[in-house]
């Protein structure tokens, strides 16, 4: 990867230069809330992504992080969460990994724009000691906040994909950055990318130059991401404040139809919530039945020729049944 290449997100400088003093604190409290969703959202989606890709149950036996999860899709809005479940629902690896990244950003950008808000009062509450537009201010903190989070997209991407192997042999910045991981061909299939999908080879791998500048195109998502809805809601408070009179611009509140004041979610969100166990009932049996759809053909390539009552019997019959009836497998092991 060249060097212009990992520049290219790197902020200029310290956020602290030039916010007075006794900013710094609160401005702190944003950015660690900030980098908590980043960890809590992108482990979340990476283990329930890599779980589901893997055909693996996720090591979650209090379903903390499968809450988690749930509880960021309630608060991202209601398009967003329909793009997540049209992904799921067509059971590829290239849309049920998008279906998870997207996910995660679209529960970031939810975040940089509670803060952007925050931001955007504190600026105003201390304009005259900024040396610029509390607006402006506001964005560009905001704006080296999300770039600063571009190692964890890396990161993610190689978690939501694979398990590093450990090896004694490894020197300790292997063992960080596993620079030796190699991108999964599926990465660059639609609708994760731009290649047409292909089920022969979704588990080809890439070299690692190539892996190098897969990775750089998912910051650029996620950069992309965050930064246009931020760009938005700036332009949108900045347009309601020049329609105010000078006199009435000091006081102008952020329009919360713009940004929504939404909390971060906490890994230990109340279990109880009847909607969180409707979803959480949905996601297993969405990843049960794919589990069975996934030995139905595996059955018919080795043993071609039998019925689906047969298929559905054999299924039934292993673990991955989880209970269910010969004749309820056979009808959701097709689609």
């Amino acid at each position: 990867m060249s060097d212009k290449r990992q520049s290219r997100y790197e902020n200029t400088g310290p956020w602290e230069e030039n916010v007075p003093a006794d900013l710094i604190p609160a401005i702190k409290h944003l950015r660690k809330s900030f980098d908590d969703l980043h960890w809590g959202c992108g482990r979340s989606t990476a283990k329930y992504c890599y779980s589901l890709i893997h055909d693996e149950t996720a090591d979650d036996p209090d379903k903390e992080y499968l809450n988690y999860l749930l509880g960021v899709k309630t608060r991202i809005g209601t398009a967003a969460a329909e793009r997540f479940n049209h992904l799921l629902e067509q059971k590829t690896f290239p849309a049920q990994f998008k279906a998870f990244f997207y996910l995660y950003l679209d529960g970031m950008t939810v975040q940089a724009l509670k803060v952007f808000k925050d931001l955007t009062e504190i600026g105003r509450a201390n304009e005259t000691r900024l040396g610029m537009p509390h607006l402006e201010w506001a964005e560009a903190q905001t704006k080296h906040l999300i770039r600063a989070g571009t190692h964890k997209i890396r990161i993610w991407i190689k978690d939501a994909c694979d398990k590093q192997i450990y090896d004694p042999g490894d020197d300790p910045e292997e063992r960080i950055f596993w620079r030796k991981w190699q991108a999964p061909m599926f990465l660059v299939m639609r609708p994760s990318k731009y290649k047409p999908y292909d089920e022969v080879t979704v588990w080809e791998r890439n070299d690692s130059e190539t892996s190098s500048q897969l990775l750089e195109s998912f910051v650029d998502d996620y950069v992309l991401h965050l930064e246009i809805s931020l760009r938005r809601v700036a332009g949108e408070a900045a347009l309601a404040l020049a329609k105010q009179p000078p006199a009435m611009q000091t006081n102008l509140a952020t329009d919360d139809s713009k940004v929504r004041d939404i909390p971060s979610p906490q890994p230990t969100m109340p279990r109880r919530n009847p909607a969180v166990r409707r979803e959480a009932r949905k996601l297993d049996t969405q990843s049960m039945q794919a589990r069975w759809q996934k030995e139905y053909r595996r059955l018919k390539k080795s043993r071609p020729g039998k019925s689906d009552v047969w298929y559905s019997q054999r299924i039934a019959g292993t673990e991955m049944a989880q209970g269910r009836s010969a004749e309820t497998i056979r009808k959701h092991m097709t689609k």
